[in-house]
């Protein structure tokens, strides 16, 4: 194994605010209860199973303004507000997805797979609950997550690890 910092490994590092300030975020993005051109995927979708009566949708328009927080399914979407840590695999649902509020989205040069289940782990939590700031919210940033370093078994190592969780 091997130690590596977050931003050595990961091709994306992305959330929600990326895309702009909050006030450009109001005025550009508008969400929707009809489906529509794109989807937005947050936590709650991951709890109801990506059920379509509980979906956030977006317009092209919207969806074009979150250029940065752009889904095309496998990404690891990871908690940063709230429920620190929790961590799904983006299904592809056939539709364009983005990234809402109060996740971060990654892509690595590792196998997506294998980190996404570091994180499941109750070391990769602890790893993540150890950047956490604040008193009645706890949160963290993609900034201080970048940083954060994690042990990296070898790539054979990692396909093994996948192939039998």
């Amino acid at each position: 194994m091997k130690n590596y910092k977050m931003n050595e490994i990961c091709t994306v590092v992305t959330d929600y605010v990326a895309n702009g300030s909050f006030a450009s975020l109001k005025q550009n993005v508008e969400y929707l209860k009809q489906p529509n051109y794109a989807r937005l995927i947050r936590l709650v979708d991951y709890h109801n199973n990506f059920d379509k009566n509980n979906a956030i949708y977006i317009s092209k328009k919207s969806y074009e303004f979150l250029k940065k927080s752009k889904i095309f399914g496998g990404e690891i979407i990871i908690s940063n507000v709230g429920n620190i840590g929790e961590s799904f695999l983006t299904p592809n649902i056939n539709m364009h997805m983005s990234l809402g509020p109060n996740c971060i989205m990654i892509k690595t040069n590792q196998i997506d797979r294998y980190i996404y289940y570091y994180f499941q782990s109750d070391i990769g939590k602890s790893k993540l609950h150890s950047l956490t700031s604040g008193s009645a919210i706890q949160k963290f940033n993609k900034t201080d997550f970048k940083k954060l370093e994690i042990s990296i078994h070898e790539i054979n190592q990692q396909q093994h690890i996948v192939n039998t969780m």
